[in-house]
């Protein structure tokens, strides 16, 4: 682990960042959205990993999951995802939510891309997270995906979504959280938050007890959801969502 660590470029995550930030909301923005579809295939293509695009359709317009796949050494192991989505709320150039986690997905994707593990890793760049017009929906992209894994009856083991990892401040009264009422936050926004169901606690506290080993250094705020989230909805504003939708393990990381 020390060693995958040793590799993260502090610089490629800033040109990364810089890369995909701007306006790129869905509807407002379809073709800048286009843009920055075809530069993660393309870095993810240049990992020699295997790249599937994925259509996902929206009132005439056609958008893009991309899904790069590491085959594991055992086909019997359920497959881990990474993923996080690339469009941005409207007016947003979105360089936090969710720049700074597509290129953590992809530099992450870049140095596992030259290790064999047991599993099949998957890593999955989902459009159109954000609240789009015509529809009350939104989480448009990995619902769309998590149900084809469904249908085809893919066996996730663990899937990790990355959520607005780009910011931290450690002043104190730093960390505001709205609509949260009773959930013990720190005041201080310099930690990583770990949000799971029940489905997913056993991941959470496998997570934990890596982040604990290997980033001491690293504050990280666990909270389990009750009833996945539906009594507190703004737990559920990010793709995790659609995987417990379907019955998968899923955590956000924000």
């Amino acid at each position: 682990m020390n060693e995958i660590l040793s590799q993260v470029s502090t610089d490629r995550l800033e040109g990364l960042v810089r890369k995909i930030a701007g306006l790129r909301h869905g509807w407002e923005n379809y073709d800048k959205l286009e843009q920055r579809a075809s530069f993660i295939e393309e870095t993810l293509r240049s990992f020699d990993l295997s790249v599937e695009t994925q259509k996902v359709p929206f009132h005439g317009k056609t958008y893009r999951n991309l899904i790069a796949t590491l085959e594991g050494a055992d086909p019997e192991k359920k497959w881990l995802l990474i993923g996080a989505h690339y469009d941005s709320a409207t007016g947003s150039p979105g360089a936090d939510d969710n720049a700074s986690v597509t290129a953590v997905l992809l530099e992450t994707a870049r140095i596992l891309s030259r290790w064999k593990l047991r599993m099949t890793l998957q890593f999955a760049a989902f459009t159109l997270e954000e609240p789009q017009p015509h529809t009350v929906h939104f989480l448009i992209g990995s619902n769309h995906f998590a149900a084809e894994a469904k249908i085809s009856k893919r066996k996730y083991g663990a899937v990790f979504i990355l959520e607005s990892v780009g910011y931290t401040d450690s002043a104190e009264g730093s960390q505001i959280i709205p609509f949260l009422v009773g959930i013990p936050v720190p005041k201080i926004g310099n930690f990583l938050g770990v949000v799971s169901n029940s489905r997913s606690k056993h991941l959470m506290q496998v997570f934990q007890a890596a982040s604990n080993k290997y980033m001491p250094e690293l504050p990280v705020v666990p909270y389990k959801v009750p009833l996945s989230g539906r009594i507190i909805p703004a737990t559920r504003f990010s793709d995790h969502t659609s995987f417990w939708n379907h019955g998968y393990p899923a955590l956000m990381l924000t």
